[in-house]
């Protein structure tokens, strides 16, 4: 195995930039409902938002060309936002989850069949469906066009490579990383820090080694990878102190930590507050009962 240089990063709170949601725009906002520019949506009660699966967005992801994706489960479509105007593609999955953009195509998490599906969206045909027997499907990271990762909360990391998945031993590791390298974020049984890892992405799994360690100088009360910013990880907590913020922070050895603060929305899912999408932007989902949905792009500098 490849050694790796292991460097420690002592990460407080206070450090690097804080940026305020004066530096944030609304992309597009719609309502819930059945027409081409509406998301589905299964109230469990009158006013009342979803906290199951599948039950409302299940995921969006921003393609090359600047057009917004969102799975839409509830009416079985991809529902895209360009020029500002919509479109859909039909599809016949019973449930999707989330959806990221590589290589010109859509991939797609599904449900029956379990897996994730290859979508071309200039015509919507499903070139190909790969195969991952799991339960609950959650994040999605294309590594490279022959190796994808999905994360199943509380089980692991699938890791399917040319049509074949496996679990990765490593339950801490997360779908994010690039064709070398997996990350993840290891509880230390210390609320106020947290363990940066990292392992290779090879064909034999690797053993995990430490990366960095991040203290907040506060009990941490969510954490998790956000994603790879200019091939560095990059990852985001929630605080006891601090609880309507969510902290971004990125890791790299020759420059300080940056740290970007965005509010966190109302929303079904906390996961889908604010998700680095595959154009290299911050994007926010905001939803309620109500008021419909909207999506928020962070215009600072990362």
């Amino acid at each position: 195995m490849r050694l790796h240089l292991i460097a420690v990063f002592l990460l407080v709170l206070i450090a690097g930039t804080c940026v305020n949601a004066a530096d944030t725009t609304l992309l597009v906002k719609g309502h819930w409902g059945k027409e081409v520019n509406q998301i589905g949506i299964r109230l469990p009660a009158p006013g009342v938002m979803p906290v199951a699966p599948f039950e409302c967005l299940g995921g969006y992801d921003i393609d090359d060309k600047g057009n917004l994706w969102l799975t839409d489960s509830v009416n079985r479509m991809l529902k895209c936002y360009k020029s500002k105007a919509w479109s859909y593609l039909m599809t016949s999955f019973e449930k999707m989850g989330d959806i990221s953009f590589y290589n010109q195509h859509l991939y797609v998490v599904t449900r029956n069949p379990d897996g994730v599906a290859v979508i071309n969206p200039e015509n919507g045909k499903v070139e190909q469906q790969l195969r991952i027997d799991f339960r609950n499907p959650g994040r999605l990271k294309v590594f490279s066009p022959a190796v994808i990762g999905v994360e199943e909360p509380g089980v692991g990391l699938w890791i399917c490579r040319n049509g074949k998945a496996d679990l990765h031993p490593a339950t801490a590791l997360e779908a994010v990383g690039d064709s070398k390298t997996l990350y993840g974020m290891q509880y230390n049984f210390d609320a106020e820090s947290r363990t940066i890892i990292g392992a290779e992405l090879a064909e034999q799994p690797q053993e995990p080694e430490t990366i960095a360690l991040f203290e907040a100088g506060a009990n941490i009360v969510y954490s998790k990878m956000a994603g790879m910013l200019n091939s560095r990880p990059m990852f985001m907590v929630v605080t006891a102190v601090n609880p309507g913020v969510l902290s971004f922070y990125t890791l790299d050895e020759q420059q300080p930590t940056k740290k970007v603060e965005l509010p966190i929305f109302e929303a079904p899912f906390l996961t889908s507050n604010w998700k680095l999408c595959s154009d290299g932007n911050l994007y926010g989902f905001e939803g309620t009962a109500s008021e419909g949905f909207k999506i928020h792009r962070y215009t600072g500098k990362l």
